[in-house]
């Protein structure tokens, strides 16, 4: 690293890194990350930072690859089905897809094909952060300088929802999927894992930065999940489409399952093509809100604050209630949803984590499993997830023998199927 710290010295002494005229707002693409004296190397470091995670990112990375799908056929038979010219220059799409930052905001070496790079995440690198990290400057002093510090679960959550979900920019509405594009699925944790990381959580890591562990981030992410969609609904511009809610709030296999499977068989029997769902009220031929999410809050609170976690189940009863009720009533239930969201974001902050907890929290999932709340594919979904991300946290605290972890991992793979 002194080495390195003596290059940027050199660099910046000699006026070849950032031009003082640039704003601090500035993205100056991902090439300014990726050379071989600083994270562009082919293999990793011997020093306490890798130093070959531009390479990580542009070889495994499904966010370097994100402006290419636009390009293909599907994005622009989607871009097409909604009118659009094409996908590759549509703002709804890039704003996702890539680094879209405005024209006054890209550097000369700034690269929109480069899709969702570096500085989409970590922030600008026209900042002053980025001298100062170059030259070896603490953590802390380079987020107080402008750097994003993505190692904070609720900074990280608030970076990935804004296309992981969406804000008041930018949504996939139920017209975006009904032209094409995939449903919008997001848990933190899981998300995390399953991209390459381009760091490792040493002792060294463990000197420089929080680390919080798998079943936290998970519960906080599912209390800005909540936060996130309860604000989206009573945002007047995705709250109604026409004479229609947004359908986009709903579950998708509510309406999206074959009719054949409520016809009577030539027995007369019925096959069980609908069931009721405990926790809901609601009958068949309703469209169901889609409660993935607080339904994962309430069990995640229930490790930390069992009070507030009985808040949200009777919160979870009354968004389903009001949207058979009234536009009014709805817009009231996701006021006092979001509410406990963002009191759940610093309760589960602050939890206090061990093995009763993640057990007792994978208990809880199982059990209302086994009562068939997750007989929907959505709450399925974010159900098996959690059972990965608390039974891998287990784990790496040491709360799960080799042997224990084996079986557990065995017994997922069917419920991943």
């Amino acid at each position: 690293m002194s080495r390195l710290s003596a290059v940027a010295i050199l660099i910046m002494a000699a006026g070849w890194f950032a031009p003082p005229a640039l704003a601090q707002d500035v993205h100056l693409g991902v090439k300014s990350c990726g050379s071989s004296g600083c994270h562009g190397q082919v293999a990793s470091s011997s020093t306490s930072v890798l130093l070959n995670e531009y390479v990580t990112w542009q070889k495994y990375d499904s966010h370097a690859t994100a402006y290419k799908v636009l390009l293909e056929p599907r994005s622009q038979r989607i871009a097409a089905n909604l009118g659009l010219p094409n996908a590759h220059e549509a703002k709804i799409c890039l704003d996702c897809h890539a680094d879209n930052v405005a024209a006054e905001k890209r550097g000369p070496q700034f690269v929109l094909a480069d899709g969702v790079g570096c500085e989409a995440c970590h922030g600008a690198g026209s900042a002053p952060w980025m001298g100062l990290h170059i030259g070896g400057s603490p953590h802390e002093q380079n987020v107080a300088n402008g750097l994003v510090p993505l190692e904070d679960p609720v900074v990280r959550a608030g970076i990935c929802l804004d296309c992981h979900l969406g804000d008041e920019d930018q949504f996939a509405t139920h017209r975006i999927m009904g032209a094409g594009h995939p449903r919008i699925s997001f848990e933190m944790d899981s998300f995390t894992e399953f991209q390459p990381a381009h760091f490792v959580i040493d002792d060294d890591y463990k000197k420089r930065k929080k680390v919080v562990d798998g079943v936290r981030t998970w519960a906080i992410g599912q209390a800005l999940m909540v936060d996130r969609l309860m604000t989206l609904i009573l945002d007047t511009k995705y709250s109604t489409d026409g004479l229609f809610p947004e359908l986009a709030f709903f579950d998708c296999h509510a309406c999206h399952q074959p009719m054949s499977s409520s016809l009577p068989t030539d027995t007369g029997d019925f096959p069980t093509g609908w069931n009721p769902r405990p926790g809901t009220g609601l009958g068949p031929g309703v469209a169901k809100f889609n409660d993935a999410d607080m339904l994962m809050l309430e069990i995640a609170l229930d490790m930390a604050d069992p009070g507030l976690a009985d808040t949200m189940a009777q919160q979870i009863l009354a968004m389903h209630k009001a949207t058979q009720t009234s536009r009014e009533a709805m817009l009231e239930a996701a006021r006092g949803a979001r509410e406990t969201a963002r009191k759940a974001v610093g309760i589960l902050a602050g939890m206090e984590m061990n093995a009763k907890a993640m057990r007792g929290a994978m208990e809880t999932i199982i059990q209302k499993g086994a009562e068939g709340y997750f007989a929907d594919y959505a709450t399925a979904e974010q159900a098996t997830m959690a059972l990965g991300s608390i039974i891998e946290a287990m784990r790496r605290a040491g709360y799960l023998e080799s042997g224990s972890y084996d079986k557990l991992q065995a017994g997922m793979e069917p419920v991943y199927a």
